[in-house]
C-alpha cells in the first residue's frame, strides 16, 4: 500500500468495498437461483461473507500498522468511548421501538434483527466519529 495516508485509507475502503460487493453478488445469485432457504445456500453465503471479512481485516491491519502512535491512540480512544456511548443510545432506541411502538414489536424476527443491526451499527459509528473528532480537537 502507498505511504500517503489518504491513499492507504482509500485502498482499505476499496478492498473492503470490492470484497463486500463480491459477497453481495454471491448472496444475490444464491437468492435468485433458489426457491427456498437451504443449508447449502446459507453455507455458500457464509463462506463468501467470511472471505470478504478476511480481506477487510487484512487491509485494515495493514492500514493500522502504517499509523503513528497518536493516530492509533485516537482511534482506540474513539472506538472505546464513542462506540460505548453509541451502544447506550442504541439500546434506548431499540427498547423504545420494540416495546413502545405498537405493531413494530410484532414485526417478523428477520426484520427486527436487521433493524437492530442497523441501529446498533449506526449509533456506534456516529459515536465513534464524534469521539474521534473530540480527541483530535482537544489535542490541537
Amino acid at each position: 500500500m502507498s505511504e500517503h495516508p489518504l491513499r492507504r485509507y482509500g485502498a482499505v475502503l476499496g478492498i473492503c468495498g470490492l470484497a463486500g460487493m463480491g459477497a453481495g453478488f454471491v448472496a444475490g445469485i444464491v437468492t435468485a437461483t433458489s426457491d427456498e432457504a437451504s443449508i447449502g445456500g446459507a453455507a455458500l453465503i457464509a463462506a463468501a461473507v467470511a472471505v470478504a471479512m478476511g480481506a477487510g481485516l487484512w487491509a485494515s491491519l495493514r492500514w493500522w500498522k502504517g499509523l503513528d502512535e497518536a493516530a492509533q491512540e485516537a482511534h482506540k480512544w474513539a472506538w472505546w468511548w464513542g462506540a460505548t456511548v453509541g451502544l447506550c443510545f442504541a439500546g434506548v432506541i431499540l427498547l423504545t421501538l420494540l416495546y413502545g411502538a405498537g405493531d413494530l414489536g410484532e414485526a417478523p424476527l428477520k426484520d427486527t434483527l436487521m433493524l437492530g443491526a442497523v441501529i446498533v451499527t449506526g449509533c456506534e459509528m456516529v459515536g465513534y466519529g464524534v469521539a474521534w473528532a473530540v480527541w483530535w480537537l482537544k489535542r490541537r
